[in-house]
């Protein structure tokens, strides 16, 4: 079963944090990809180019072929995506991210199933979040699994955990890839234009991923800069008419409140409202 794996890696990236994901998503796989992109997305540390070269000689030695892509400037993660899709060489793409790490078992639970499933265009799954200790996860996100699921809750949030993802290469090229100009939300845009192209979307019960979420994970969520991105994204959902001029100021209200809440609140909404408990 041949797949590709697509990354991108930039200078601020961990060194460490990057072999850790690259083994995790390769070497760890009982059902291991044939080929991994890693986009170096503008310079990166003499570190990370020593474990991006210590990863080459152990992956061709395992038959994985990896292949690097330099670029000399920093173009930000959907224009590094779309580069490196180019040279994904096999219809099914997986999604992996520079510093989580995949479980063992978790392209045995996707590449079958979307396979088998050849209706659906992206497949998704859970994801665990740590801060420290990968063995120690804080909080569970579970996705709905249906696709008509999938798009009632892209009304409101993410539904999809970009991360877990394997899509089918052609279907994400017909979109036009992601988009370049939605800051931080070029996953939440890409599930909705697939949506309004007919795709299928569907997400696995099981956790796929455990995510790197680190000691500033709260604070990072009230960045007033995120307040335009989510207000350019309710102006497309309604652009696309998956909701309503109503529904797009109770959401664009929403971001507001969630933003400006104290962290010790924001605490408790993820405990309570926004994830699972472990």
């Amino acid at each position: 079963m041949n797949f590709s794996v697509l990354m991108s890696v930039y200078k601020n990236d961990d060194a460490e944090y990057l072999l850790r994901a690259i083994q995790s998503v390769t070497i760890d796989q009982t059902l291991k990809p044939t080929q991994l992109v890693l986009v170096k997305d503008g310079p990166v540390s003499e570190e990370i180019d020593a474990n991006i070269q210590k990863m080459q000689i152990a992956l061709n030695a395992i038959g994985i072929e990896f292949t690097v892509v330099p670029q000399e400037i920093n173009h930000g993660l959907a224009t590094a995506l779309n580069i490196g899709l180019k040279y994904c060489k096999y219809e099914y793409v997986a999604r992996m991210d520079s510093d989580d790490i995949s479980l063992p078992n978790r392209f045995e639970l996707e590449l079958p199933y979307i396979v088998g499933n050849p209706h659906i265009s992206i497949l998704g799954g859970g994801i665990n979040e740590f801060e420290n200790d990968e063995k120690v996860p804080l909080q569970t996100r579970i996705v709905p699994q249906k696709h008509d699921e999938i798009v009632n809750m892209l009304r409101t949030r993410n539904a999809m955990n970009h991360v877990t993802v394997v899509f089918k290469k052609s279907d994400i090229i017909k979109l036009g890839g992601y988009s370049e100009n939605f800051g931080k939300l070029e996953d939440y845009k890409l599930w909705i234009d697939a949506v309004c192209a007919g795709l299928k979307l569907q997400n696995i019960s099981e956790v796929c991923v455990n995510v790197r979420v680190g000691s500033g994970f709260i604070e990072r969520r009230s960045n007033k800069k995120e307040i335009h991105d989510w207000d350019m994204l309710q102006e497309y959902l309604k652009k696309t008419k998956l909701i309503r001029k109503g529904k797009a100021m109770i959401n664009k209200l929403y971001i507001r409140v969630f933003i400006y809440m104290p962290a010790w609140m924001k605490r408790i909404a993820y405990k309570t409202v926004l994830r699972k408990k472990k």
